[in-house]
């Protein structure tokens, strides 16, 4: 390759490439805009999300890890294409910048946009960018080497992991403190930004990288050769099991984020953000791999010969206990205690060991089985390995959701429909009336893109205030005390409180105190009350009032208050039936019904059932026509523990399945040809 104006081959050396450091560089501020983009990303569904009109409409939590796992699923199944593009056509470098370029680009759909528009378009953009070089950085990396420096691949892939993790680190800490004090535009910009300087650092290493050519006919021979076929063939059998552990994984940043929302986040003297607390991964990842490289691996090996394959059958092992334990969690939660989040920390060093075991191990051994001209590719069916894993996930939390009660109407009019709940002892009712009014029909695509840009300028930046009068409402925090309960006396009351900020920026203090309490009751210690949840032990029967106050920042109007009556009492109180307000459908439309908040004092277990109260003149439907009658609203088939244990059971399923699988496995190593001539380095 004569004309070309770089490199095309490693030079002969001992020493560590010139290139490897603007590689390490552009991967950490890469992965620290891909990972704090993700670190808020269920956080931002489920609390941020906006309409066209400027409104607030999260999406549930079941959504919301679909939403998740489905992405994650597009960013790890774009490799593949990344990588045909790279090998075949215009080799990893060129490859790496115009991809990068698309990255930023839905970084800044993010950044602007707060709405399912700007949603949908940014993680598009950004799972055929951030997907679409995966493979190739991987690949690039392995490519600066050739035999006689070979033997460094080892170290240089730990410390490329390192980067990753290190760039992770500092994202996951940093933009959930942006989004909770500035709100997605700057906490979704700053990662864009990082994205930007990583373009940046990449394309200033370009003269000092080795650039392999593109492949192009030798890449198709090679692929389709029968030894190519052979290889990938092979190598997907033991992704299909990798698959399983991502499955797993990745939903520390989904299910686990959740759970740590219903937890005590006081550790250290700070309240922990939930999505913060998926940090400490990194800092395990950067403190483990040393630790496994000079102590663990070297003890194992003098036990019995650590092959590559070995290392992640005995991940697999590892990742299983990581799901017990926050099954273990949603056990406590559920009984009423409120678990410290050092519970689910635990389950992070678990999982982490399993992802230095696997993880790290699968990205090596991938490149060296992977023929020369198809490296990039190879890596592409190893990262597709994520993609699958986390369409299991979004699968799973797909068709384990029952469906809402609904119904189709038949004509336009007032529908009456009620809801029974039962507690096995008491039953409770309540109504809800539904206007459903004339068909409506659906814009076109182009009309809602230039729709939802056009409110989102007038709505936001334009004032409904007369000429010169400045508009000064600020929408203010939230406080929720949560839901009344009847307890026995003596038992531990948690309180559990939330809290929105509003169109305020600051911290949160918190100050619970008594209203009310019944007359005779004796002096009462409320423990914590300078927290989210505190407790207190009644002792007295009666009614105990307690109010919530939330305060952000510090301007005087920023506060919020609620109340929660706690009943003291060994009887049994009837269910209270919380109904979401009807409002008015389009005929076209299905009805979709809602008492997913109804709930018990005692905490006992409902009974559900919908029915027609009254429909209007010439309707058919009855209570037949219901869909999921026996739900009260949007629920799960699998909750709480179940979830867990149902997740550590495949795993365990498939790393008892892969030790037959791994024996049967025999590698050959393919690393790339040095140069003939040029000066010996190092």
């Amino acid at each position: 390759m004569a004309d070309s104006p770089y490199l095309t081959a490693p030079v002969k050396s001992k020493g560590m490439p010139k290139g490897i450091p603007y590689i390490i560089g552009n991967e950490a501020a890469e992965r620290y805009s891909f990972y704090g983009m993700k670190a808020i990303l269920v956080i931002f569904m489920t609390k941020y999300l906006m309409d066209n009109n400027g409104e607030v409409a999260p999406m549930s939590e079941g959504d919301a890890k679909v939403w998740y796992h489905l992405f994650n699923s597009a960013v790890y199944f774009t490799p593949l294409l990344g990588a045909i593009i790279a090998d075949a056509f215009f080799g990893k470098y060129k490859t790496i910048i115009g991809l990068s370029l698309v990255y930023c680009a839905g970084h800044l759909a993010l950044a602007l946009d707060e709405t399912r528009l700007g949603l949908t378009v940014g993680l598009t953009l950004i799972a055929i960018g951030a997907g679409g070089i995966k493979p190739c950085v991987s690949a690039h990396v392995g490519d600066q080497f050739g035999k006689t420096n070979g033997h460094l691949l080892s170290k240089i892939f730990a410390w490329f992991y390192f980067s990753i993790n290190f760039g992770a680190f500092l994202s996951q800490i940093m933009t959930p403190v942006l989004l909770d004090r500035y709100g997605p535009h700057v906490a979704f910009g700053v990662p864009g930004g990082l994205m930007l300087l990583a373009t940046i650092v990449f394309w200033m290493g370009r003269e000092k990288f080795i650039h392999i050519p593109a492949g192009g006919m030798g890449f198709i021979k090679e692929t389709f050769s029968k030894t190519g076929l052979k290889i990938i063939g092979r190598l997907c059998v033991i992704y299909i099991f990798v698959a399983m552990f991502w499955a797993l994984f990745d939903q520390s940043s989904s299910a686990w984020v959740l759970q740590a929302d219903k937890m005590d986040r006081n550790l250290l003297g700070l309240e922990w953000l939930p999505s913060q607390i998926g940090a400490i991964n990194p800092v395990m990842i950067m403190t483990f791999i040393p630790i496994f490289t000079w102590l663990i691996y070297p003890a194992l090996n003098r036990v019995f010969p650590l092959t590559p394959l070995r290392k992640i059958a005995i991940g697999f092992f590892v990742a299983v206990p990581s799901f017990l334990i926050p099954a273990w969690i949603e056990t406590q939660i559920a009984g009423g205690e409120l678990p410290n989040i050092i519970w689910q920390i635990a389950a992070y060093v678990v999982l982490t060991a399993a992802e230095v075991f696997i993880s790290i191990t699968a990205l090596e051994f991938s490149y060296t089985q992977a023929p020369k001209k198809m490296k990039s590719l190879i890596l592409g069916f190893f990262l597709m390995s994520v993609s699958i894993g986390n369409l299991f996930t979004a699968g799973v939390n797909h068709f384990i959701q029952n469906p809402s009660p609904s119904f189709k109407a038949d004509v336009k009019g007032t529908y009456v429909l009620q809801l029974e709940v039962g507690d096995g002892e008491t039953t409770e009712t309540d109504t809800v009336t539904i206007e459903v009014g004339p068909e409506k029909i659906e814009p076109s695509l182009l009309r809602k893109l230039w729709d939802g840009l056009r409110n989102r300028t007038d709505g936001k930046k334009k004032s409904d205030s007369p000429k010169g009068e400045k508009e000064t409402t600020k929408k203010p925090p939230t406080a929720n005390a949560g839901n009344s309960r009847a307890v026995p006396p003596s038992q531990l009351v948690r309180l559990y409180g939330t809290a929105g900020k509003g169109d305020y920026n600051g911290v949160f203090t918190y100050a619970w105190k008594f209203v009310l309490q019944p007359e005779d009751a004796n002096a009462i210690t409320l423990h914590k009350a300078d927290t989210r949840n505190a407790h207190f032990t009644p002792r007295t029967e009666g009614a105990y009032e307690l109010e919530f106050v939330v305060r952000v920042g510090e301007a005087a109007e920023a506060v919020a208050t609620n109340t929660v009556i706690i009943l003291v009492t060994d009887g049994n109180l009837p269910p209270v039936v919380n109904i979401a307000e009807g409002g008015e459908v389009p005929i076209n439309q299905r009805v979709m019904l809602n008492g997913a908040d109804t709930s018990d004092p005692n905490g006992d277990s409902l009974t559900y059932r919908w029915s027609f109260v009254s429909v209007p003149e010439g309707s058919k439907l009855a209570n037949a026509n219901l869909k999921g009658p026996t739900f009260p609203g949007p629920t799960s088939k699998l909750t709480g523990a179940n979830y867990y244990l149902f997740f550590a059971g495949m795993m365990l399923l498939a790393a008892l399945i892969f030790i037959p699988v791994a024996m049967a496995y025999k590698p050959k190593e393919y690393l790339q040809d040095e140069a003939e001539s040029g000066e010996t380095e190092g």
